[in-house]
């Protein structure tokens, strides 16, 4: 994940990171099934997803954290 993205997590609101975490985690369903039913060649795309996912909740869990 580039410097640039990780930017703009950190300057999203929790809704719109909890939004965003939950459109990932739909498109990596997505990409699963695909990449099961051997539709999909690129299999390094679900690690990054999967990556993505970890930051945005760890900045999201930060970000409850300082709020309370």
């Amino acid at each position: 994940m580039k410097r640039k993205d990780l930017n703009t997590l950190h300057e999203m609101k929790p809704a719109e990171l909890a939004k965003a975490i939950a459109e990932t985690k739909a498109k990596l369903a997505e990409i699963m099934v695909n990449r099961y039913s051997k539709q999909s060649k690129n299999v390094r795309e679900t690690r990054q997803l999967r990556k993505k996912i970890a930051i945005a909740a760890t900045i999201l869990h930060e970000k409850e954290l300082v709020h309370e």
